[in-house]
């Protein structure tokens, strides 16, 4: 991804990719595709990031003092936050990168906050349990099926990787800082989390007494609890947490808005000249009319959430299916280019050698990543324990089907038609 930023260093991302490097039969609606699943998937981050961060805030209230938490609470909060995070990038849009600066002197700090306590006062098991133990407590017909299932988890963590790909056009030398961002962002919050996650897992007695069987919303504040001997400690230990879900927050709506206005530049939404449109606001150009729209599906999405929570959860499977099949039709794009011997743009940035061989593993992982997306945690499956990330995925990419086959594909060209070749 970072190699395809180097290329094509544009605010429009995955579906520009798709565009340049893809067959020239297929450019045209594949891009199209490429575009709505992006758009789908980055406005759904903005309501998952702020349902986190309110239940977050919310649960430690509830750790606390047994407050009971309601599906409308975390509503009324996620649309709180929502606005706030869309405030800030509307109002104070030239201070998002000293506020970047802050929340990751914030964030380093919050990571040996939280570590120090478990390493010294935390009660370890031994790392044969934590490297070669494992259980089974969705039900699955064996521990292989329910690791597989379970690696969304851990593939979720590398959703977004394209945020920074989508403010190219505001960046300078964009070509080299993009991709050197993209790529060490990845490797820094891997070493972290890394750390984090095997620490955690050392610090867990019980698994099925803390995790599975724990009534908490987050079984994680009740290991560091045992940690601190004190509620107040637990919930100290957590505010890094709220602190990273909102920040995630902020990034999402910078990032989706802009991916949006790129689209609808290219004129892939209906109403695209109204949501193309730049206004200046406190000296800044910025895609006001993208984030009144990002504003309005943020709050319908998060209204889900009053129909219960298990609807609202499919929501980030729905992310790593939408925005990760993104990721495998840019990088299959490139792949294609490589094996057929196509030619690609010049990147400054470049994976040499190691080029192939990575989007060959990239390509399938990503494919993998988009069915296992979809898949219910229980192996039990009812109606309120479906995944229906599946239902949402599907109808959007028949509506915008239908929407290229009746409309769009007299409108919409690609970036490709506008890019000039020496």
């Amino acid at each position: 991804m970072a190699e395809m930023a180097s290329m094509a260093p544009t605010s429009a991302g995955q579906y520009h990719w798709v565009s340049e490097f893809a067959p020239p039969s297929a450019q045209k609606f594949l891009s199209y595709i490429s575009g709505w699943l992006s758009a789908l998937g980055w406005q759904a981050n903005i309501a998952v990031t702020s349902y986190v961060a309110a239940n977050l805030i919310l649960a430690s209230a509830g750790f606390y003092n047994g407050y009971v938490v309601s599906e409308w609470h975390q509503t009324l909060f996620m649309i709180g936050l929502c606005l706030l995070a869309i405030s800030f990038n509307a109002f104070a849009a030239k201070h998002l990168p000293l506020l970047e600066g802050v929340l990751l002197f914030f964030l380093v700090i919050g990571f040996f906050a939280v570590m120090i306590p478990l390493w010294v006062l935390a009660p370890k098991v031994s790392a044969k349990e934590v490297f070669t133990t494992f259980e089974n407590f969705g039900e699955w017909p064996t521990i292989g099926t329910a690791c597989i299932v379970g690696v969304l988890a851990s593939a979720g963590a590398f959703i977004g990787a394209d945020s920074a790909v989508h403010l190219s056009e505001e960046v300078k030398n964009a070509s080299v800082t993009v991709p050197r961002v993209m790529f060490f962002t990845v490797l820094l919050n891997g070493a972290f989390g890394l750390v984090s996650i095997t620490t955690y897992v050392s610090c867990i007695q019980s698994v099925e007494n803390q995790i599975a069987g724990s009534e908490a919303a987050f079984p994680f504040m009740e290991v560091f609890e045992v940690a601190t001997g004190s509620k107040a400690g637990a919930i100290g230990m957590t505010v890094p947490f709220i602190v990273i879900a909102f920040s995630m927050c902020l990034n999402s709506v910078a990032a989706g808005s802009r991916q949006g206005w790129a689209f609808a530049r290219d004129e892939g939404f209906p109403f695209s000249g109204w949501l193309s449109r730049i206004r200046v606001v406190r000296d800044t150009p910025l895609p006001i009319n993208a984030m009144i729209c990002t504003m309005f599906i943020a709050i319908v999405l998060a209204l889900i959430n009053l129909g219960g929570g298990a609807a609202f959860n499919s929501i980030a499977g729905l992310i790593s299916g939408a925005i990760g099949l993104t990721y495998a039709l840019s990088i299959g794009c490139v792949l294609w280019r490589r094996l057929f011997g196509a030619p690609l743009p010049h990147a400054r940035w470049s994976l040499g050698w190691l080029g192939l061989p990575f989007n060959v593993v990239g390509f399938f992982f990503e494919l993998f990543v988009t069915v296992m997306s979809f898949f219910p945690l229980p192996a039990h499956v009812t109606v309120l324990s479906m995944n229906w990330g599946i239902a949402m995925f599907g109808g959007v990419a028949v509506l915008c089907t239908i929407n290229y086959i009746v409309h769009a594909r007299k409108v919409y060209t690609g970036p490709v038609v506008h890019i000039k070749h020496d």
